[in-house]
């Protein structure tokens, strides 16, 4: 799990880069302030995302996951043909 938050956070971090520069640089072009708007959006669903996946993380007891893993071994070998 630490090695996602790395990498969702290297990739706000450059979500907040693209933000600043295009900013900096959009002023009146139309074009340029629709993706700066996009980046905004993408950056608040991302954070989002990461927010709920860390809630249902913490819904799931550790004792479990042995049994859902086997649960989805069973049905992925059903659905690829392999009973």
């Amino acid at each position: 799990m630490i090695g996602d938050n790395i990498d969702i956070d290297k990739l706000l971090d450059d979500i907040d880069q693209q933000i600043e520069i295009l900013g900096a640089i959009a002023g009146d072009n139309a074009i340029l302030t629709e993706q700066l708007r996009l980046l905004h959006e993408s950056r608040e669903i991302i954070v989002s995302q990461g927010l709920e996946i860390e809630r249902l993380a913490e819904l799931i007891d550790p004792d479990d996951l042995e049994d859902l893993s086997t649960l989805a071994s069973i049905r992925g070998g059903k659905y690829l043909g392999q009973d």
